[in-house]
């Protein structure tokens, strides 16, 4: 099931998505990257695809959080 508010933004054609980058493992610069997205009004981040990170962001954030490998 798709978040409501993500599922709103891509029917208005007003998906933002924020990618902290593929091979960006760096726990400091991703923590910045999702911050900026949730404070600019991003609908959702791109973060590599790392277990750490993921709770990372998901502690920094309300937005949905996506992986990329």
């Amino acid at each position: 099931m798709m978040n409501f508010a993500l599922q709103q933004a891509f029917e208005q054609r007003q998906a933002l998505k924020v990618i902290s980058g593929l091979m960006n493992f760096d726990p400091a610069r991703v923590a910045a990257i999702v911050r900026a997205a949730t404070q600019g009004g991003a609908t959702f981040v791109d973060i590599a695809a790392d277990p750490n990170l993921v709770q990372m962001a998901r502690g920094l954030t309300s937005l949905p959080v996506c992986v990329s490998a």
